[in-house]
């Protein structure tokens, strides 16, 4: 049986969402080795906790201000579960915010004012861009894209790994556009998105331009001799997964769920289409 501290335990640990949360980390190495990083540096070390702290500190940070919508969108996360309590779920994400802030002073100046820069553009995100629809869409990917950069910066080149941003960015900016859709039922009580001003067809189809633009631009990482021939052969497989969620939400915008589990497994492959290519 249980106890509540297992209880509490579990959901702390589901609420950071462990593998968006190391997706993001993985994209942080992924940048400083591009910019020229070995493959163990210690800045880059810190700059993948850095991160991870960060993303994982924004998820229950999410929960607290979407714990009405929560009710009726995701009735099993921590919140509307009654697992933890809205205070917990925020004091948790403070925690790792300000760990997040201690560990980026140890890499450079540059981090450190990314990092500020990134929290407070988390802050406003929840508290005023997210009810702004597609504004709020761009901010989240915004920040998940920015991890590539991040790791470059950790190791005095922030421009090299700027490309890989872009692409994550329009694919990020599409995966949460159709999310959109699927939560737009829960939506409604709090927030105004894209879906709600145009339609859910829409929506859906600006969702699938913005997956399409990333995938017209998944080439270049190899093209211009950033990545070698593993990246190429493993992107085409994240560019087919893309290509099909587009066609299943297209068919019909309630299939937005399956979609977006798909352009989620195809977030991981990129990750590993990117590692695969700076070391094959």
């Amino acid at each position: 049986m249980k106890t509540r501290l297992s209880i509490k335990g579990i959901a702390l640990v589901e609420s950071i969402r462990p593998f968006t949360t190391l997706l993001g980390m993985a994209g942080a190495y992924i940048g400083g080795m591009v910019a020229g990083a070995p493959l163990f540096s210690v800045p880059l070390l810190l700059a993948m906790a850095v991160v991870f702290l960060i993303g994982a500190g924004s998820m229950p940070f999410n929960d607290y201000f979407d714990r009405e919508v929560d009710k009726i969108s995701h009735p099993l996360r921590p919140i509307p579960s009654k697992r933890l309590s809205p205070k917990e779920t925020l004091y948790f994400s403070y925690i790792l915010f300000g760990l997040a802030v201690v560990l980026s002073f140890f890499i450079n100046i540059l981090c450190f004012a990314i990092v500020l820069f990134a929290l407070g553009v988390l802050y406003f995100y929840e508290t005023f861009f997210k009810n702004h629809g597609f504004v709020g869409n761009v901010v989240v990917a915004f920040l998940s894209s920015m991890s590539f950069t991040f790791g470059g910066a950790a190791v005095g080149n922030p421009f090299a790994s700027i490309l890989l941003s872009f692409l994550t960015f329009f694919m990020f900016t599409g995966r949460e556009t159709l999310k959109d859709v699927q939560d737009v039922k829960g939506d409604v009580l709090s927030r105004n998105t894209l879906p709600m001003k145009i339609g859910e067809r829409k929506a859906a189809l600006v969702g699938s331009v913005l997956l399409i633009i990333s995938i017209f631009l998944s080439p270049l990482p190899y093209l211009l001799g950033q990545l070698r021939i593993g990246y190429l052969l493993f992107i085409t497989v994240v560019d087919l997964l893309c290509i099909y969620a587009i066609i299943v939400t297209l068919q019909d915008v309630r299939n937005t769920e399956k979609s977006v589990s798909l352009i989620r497994i195809a977030a991981g492959i990129g990750v590993i289409a990117i590692i695969i290519g700076a070391i094959l």
